[in-house]
Order: structure tokens, then sequence, then C-alpha cells
């Protein structure tokens, strides 16, 4: 990896403890407000029960984040995030157009549009990785 590919793979990595930081401090700590936000009509009245994958995101968010430290050396956890981001973006399309949510459409375009950029990106710096 050149200086400008180790600067970049840096800030993707950075961009992607970010996402998993933030979704998972939502899911963990309040639920609840994430699932009113989406104005989802089958949103779960008791929502608790997501708070487990808050502590799975923040640990990967963790995870993103200490890997940059050296980039070069991270190609197992980068693949790892590009194929979850590529599935997260793909489950999320595949609820969008087979149905199976009926909330604000912002609130399920936001993720995916995120999650198609993040893939993009760690696959490219997956791609550029020993």
């Amino acid at each position: 990896m050149t200086q400008s590919e180790v600067k970049a793979s840096r800030t993707i990595l950075y961009a992607a403890a970010i996402v998993d930081l933030v979704y998972g401090l939502l899911f963990l700590l309040i639920p609840q407000w994430l699932f009113q936000l989406s104005q989802d009509t089958g949103a779960p009245a008791h929502p608790g029960w997501v708070r487990w994958s808050g502590g799975l995101l923040i640990g990967v968010g963790i995870a993103s984040w200490l890997a940059t430290a050296d980039p070069k050396t991270q190609k197992p956890l980068v693949v790892g995030l590009t194929v979850a981001t590529t599935l997260i973006a793909l489950s999320l399309l595949y609820t969008k157009f087979i149905g199976g949510f009926a909330g604000a459409q912002w609130f399920l375009w936001l993720p995916i549009a995120i999650n198609i950029v993040l893939a993009a990106a760690l696959g490219w710096v997956a791609s550029k990785q020993i």
C-alpha cells in the first residue's frame, strides 16, 4: 500500500467505526426511540430485545477504530466488514422491494446508501491489502 492508500484506508475504517458506534449506541441505549423514529407500524411495542445487537455493533466499531493503527495488516477484518455491509444493504433493499417495512422511507434509504458506500469503500481497502 502506498502512503495515500494507507491514509484513505484509515479514513474508511474510521467512517465504518463511527457508523457502527452510532448505530450500536442507539440500539443498546434507546431502541424504543429508534423504532419510533422509523414510523413503522409493525415495529415491536417492546423493542428492548434488540439491545444485544447494539453491543455487537459497538464491538465491531471499536475493532474498526483499532484497525486504523495499521490498516495494511487488517485484511480479515476488512473482508468481514465488506461482507457485513454488503449483506446489510442487500437485506434492506430486499425489505424495500419485497415488503416488510411500512415506515418512513428515509429511514430505510439512509442505511441502504450508507452501507452501499461503505461496502464499496471497504472492498477497495481489501483489494489493496496483502
